[in-house]
């Protein structure tokens, strides 16, 4: 029975993928901060382990010796800047001392979940050659996972068997904290405006299967885009009204108008303390028009692209199901 190490399982896509590791036999070892959560929302099939990227210490003793494979989802997606520090420690830092512990234990391989994001912005389609100018971004989310992707390729020079996913826009089950939040705050009309960007939206439980394929088949120190249909925010936001029987959404949002409101709530939250209800780097990512091709990952990985009408459909019963949407 082939053994995983799982961070960040409890998240959105984590949750995913343990599910498709447990179907494809595997024995599934998961550090999680929270012991009572985890054990909540993950099968009992699970091994939990408490540890946490801040405290190398605790990943050492979490992580089993002659572990097949290390799967590295834990990641501080926060996209406020006066989280900047705490999120550098987890996603630099943290993935740093995951790559040092596995080059030091008896780990063959390990599958790191990136972001399509460290390739910038770029105005043509978004390739595995496309050049990466994320490091340089102003985001810190951006930023820091391109600098960990960065320490990734350096273990694999020093002989780590490494492979990287690069997921786009992920939606389906699951989701209760990342595109989920514009569908409900669309059903109970807390919605201030359509974001004017666009993007490609993959499927959570297809992003999961990738991530096991690239394991199998992934070669070493490449990239794979995870991506899926192209739509605009508000396409996104028109089908996912029109299956809840909601009016269609508002227009979308003049970029310029959108970051000129970040920015005066971003100065306000300066003297309140308090987080933004739109942070400038929201703003971005609302903004942002990316189009990214998946040829290589449907190529070598086998990956599917799931319509997004599918993803939304998923995600809005699960939403449901937990009692997070009342339309």
């Amino acid at each position: 029975m082939p053994t995983a190490f799982i961070t960040g399982a409890t998240g959105f896509v984590g949750r995913h993928l343990v599910d498709v590791l447990l179907e494809a036999g595997w024995s599934v070892t998961a550090m999680v901060r929270n012991h009572a959560v985890a054990s909540r929302i993950l099968s009992p099939d699970v091994m939990l382990l408490e540890g946490d990227l801040l405290r190398p210490e605790t990943i050492r003793s979490a992580m089993p010796d002659h572990t097949d494979c290390v799967f590295h989802l834990a990641a501080d997606t926060s996209t406020w800047a006066k989280e900047a520090e705490r999120q550098a420690n987890i996603n630099v830092g943290g993935t740093a001392t995951i790559l040092q512990i596995i080059l030091d234990k008896d780990i063959k391989r390990m599958v790191h979940v990136s972001t399509a994001s460290v390739f910038g912005e770029h105005s043509g389609l978004i390739t595995e050659e496309t050049p990466r100018l994320g490091a340089k971004s102003h985001i810190g989310y951006i930023r820091t996972k391109s600098y960990a992707e960065r320490k990734v390729k350096e273990a694999v020079e020093r002989g780590l068997s490494a492979t990287i996913v690069n997921p786009t826009h992920i939606i389906g089950r699951y989701d209760s904290h990342n595109w989920a939040r514009l569908i409900q705050m669309m059903a109970n009309g807390t919605l201030p405006g359509t974001p004017p960007g666009s993007g490609n939206f993959a499927n959570g439980r297809a992003v999961a299967e990738a991530t096991l394929a690239a394991y199998h088949k992934g070669k070493d120190g490449e990239n794979y885009i995870l991506g899926g249909p192209k739509a605009s925010f508000y396409d996104f936001l028109e089908i996912a009204a029109e299956k809840l029987g909601l009016a269609k959404p508002k227009k979308p949002m003049p970029a310029f108008s959108l970051k000129i409101l970040a920015k005066t709530l971003g100065m306000i939250s300066v003297f309140s303390g308090t987080r933004p209800m739109v942070t400038p780097e929201e703003a971005f990512f609302a903004s942002e028009n990316q189009d990214a091709s998946s040829e290589k990952a449907q190529r070598e990985l086998g990956y599917r692209i799931v319509p997004i009408e599918q993803s939304i459909d998923e995600n809005i019963a699960f939403l449901r199901s937990e009692g997070l949407l009342k339309a």
